[in-house]
């Protein structure tokens, strides 16, 4: 019992995990309840670099700016406030600003 218990967990871990490279992001204390989606101002140096996110766990989920452009504003779902984090470039610089703005509904 303790072999699959322990099994259990390491599947557990693996499915809420970013995949090797990327890095894991915590926002879960700074983004208000009740958002279904952030927008993300993104700032890439050099300008021909990529920003990648997704949700842990769910790496099919991936989007990327900032296609030769040094910002760009895309929107991310919010599940649980945790996103992976990869970039194309080893030494590229970065910033994100998280914008919140309310969802509308129609």
């Amino acid at each position: 019992m303790a072999y699959s218990v322990g099994m259990n967990w390491l599947l557990i871990t693996a499915a809420l995990a970013c995949n090797p490279g990327d890095r894991l992001v915590d926002l879960r204390d700074k983004i208000p309840r009740g958002l279904n989606s952030i927008d993300l101002m993104v700032t890439v140096e050099p300008f021909y670099a990529r920003f990648y996110i997704y949700q842990p766990g769910f790496p099919d989920s991936i989007q990327h700016c900032c296609g030769n452009k040094g910002t760009s504003i895309i929107k991310v779902p919010v599940v649980d406030g945790r996103f992976c984090v990869r970039q194309s470039q080893p030494k590229m610089k970065w910033t994100v600003r998280a914008l919140f703005r309310p969802d509308i509904q129609m």
